[in-house]
């Protein structure tokens, strides 16, 4: 199957559908959080970063050079016109339980990008970083002790790394890799399954991990890191 072109799909690992929101918002906002973040983020994310919206990342405990590398990312970013991402959401019928991975999606965070300044968005970065990210969620025990055979081990036999030799030990990230620990697990199952479509020359690593493992391991290591 060809490849999609990356800047259609471009992935939200740090964050995902936010408002547009002027740049001059640097002042201070309710409960000590930027302005920006409490116009503009929470509304997905929460103030807190502890988004309960199952399709939206957590940013609590982001590391913040890694929410920065995203924007940056982002704000680069080709995409496509509002009207084109609009009209596939509206044929699809899909403005859907896959939120992260719409063309809707990656016009709102390119948006957002865009508008804000370098200022603001560190501002962002740095509050959420500082969050205290939520205790995990409970699930199956069967399968979250698969999923974190599969974070911890890999499957020599699938060819599978092991998530923790990027995303550490404890899922804690790191200035290159997201912090994974108590993520959303349908966040996670949907970014797997957009990593299986992309170019793998954007991130070659996450490209063959998801081309490796089975749906039915992806839900299994989702459900562990929401776990933790």
């Amino acid at each position: 199957m060809k490849s999609p072109n990356w800047s259609r799909y471009t992935p939200v690992l740090a964050s995902a559908v936010l408002l547009m929101v002027p740049s001059a918002w640097a002042e201070q906002g309710t409960g000590g959080a930027p302005a920006i973040v409490t116009h503009s983020c929470s509304g997905c994310h929460g103030v807190d970063g502890n988004s309960q919206l199952p399709y939206i990342p957590r940013l609590a405990g982001l590391n913040a050079a890694y929410v920065e590398h995203k924007l940056a990312s982002f704000r680069a970013a080709a995409s496509p016109p509002v009207d084109e991402a609009l009209s596939r959401v509206v044929r699809t019928g899909r403005a859907s339980a896959y939120a992260g991975i719409t063309h809707a999606a990656t016009v709102h965070m390119v948006g957002v990008a865009r508008a804000v300044s370098g200022e603001d968005g560190k501002a962002a970065a740095q509050w959420y970083a500082s969050q205290m990210p939520a205790r995990g969620q409970s699930g199956k025990p069967n399968l979250i002790e698969e999923g974190k055979s599969l974070f911890n081990n890999g499957l020599q036999s699938q060819g599978l790394l092991a998530c923790q030799s990027c995303h550490g030990a404890a899922a804690q990230g790191s200035d290159l890799a997201p912090r994974l620990a108590g993520q959303n697990a349908s966040y996670v199952v949907s970014q797997l399954a957009l990593f299986r479509v992309i170019d793998p020359q954007h991130s070659p690593v996450m490209a063959a991990v998801a081309q490796h493992l089975e749906r039915d391991q992806a839900r299994a290591v989702a459900a562990y890191l929401q776990s933790r």
